[in-house]
């Protein structure tokens, strides 16, 4: 019967990797449509279009190497999750070159650290989802403070403290609602 019970686990682990897989396949073509977008109607520099070009071709290799590990094979559920852990990594380099691109703490792509969060309850440990939040917040406020220190003159320091320091709090509180869900789903 425990056997049983960690081919299941292990079966739901593989198919849950593909399922993240095919979100981030999405999620690569919706950043590519927005690309094409600010391109056409001349709204970012050629420049910074070849710099989001660049990060989106990232995502789009990472993923699909994860996909395909995923896919192709069996490995152990450990194997599974660093394939997590690394889709992880790339939401999180992916988030902060997005920000540090569309000009740091006014950057409306502080969003995009909720992929990486959100992505983490795959794996449904909580050291996992604060683990992430926390990553997040680190590189949030690296690629800010980063942005601010080359760009100083594009606000306040008291601005910049406001804002990171709101979404960083944000970036936890989305952890713990998450908790909170996975929690009850463990206790079904």
């Amino acid at each position: 019967m425990a056997n049983k019970t960690k081919t299941a686990n292990h079966t739901g682990i593989k198919s849950n990797v593909i399922r993240l897989a095919h979100a981030h396949f999405f999620y690569a073509a919706l950043l590519a449509v927005q690309i094409m977008m600010y391109d056409a109607w001349k709204l970012i520099t050629p420049e910074f279009v070849l710099r989001r070009w660049l990060i989106t071709a990232l995502l789009l290799v990472v993923t699909t190497v994860v996909w395909l590990m995923a896919r192709v094979g069996e490995r152990s559920e450990a194997a599974y999750r660093r394939l997590v852990y690394v889709l992880i990594t790339a939401d999180i380099l992916v988030a902060s070159l997005n920000v540090y691109t569309q000009r740091g703490m006014a950057s409306k792509a502080v969003l995009l650290y909720a992929v990486p969060i959100v992505a983490s309850a795959v794996l449904m440990r909580r050291t996992v989802v604060f683990a992430t939040a926390l990553l997040s917040v680190a590189a949030y406020m690296a690629t800010t403070m980063l942005y601010f220190t080359v760009y100083f003159n594009e606000g306040y320091k008291i601005e910049l403290y406001g804002e990171t320091g709101f979404y960083c709090v944000v970036f936890l509180l989305l952890a713990s609602l998450l908790w909170i869900v996975i929690r009850t789903k463990q206790k079904r």
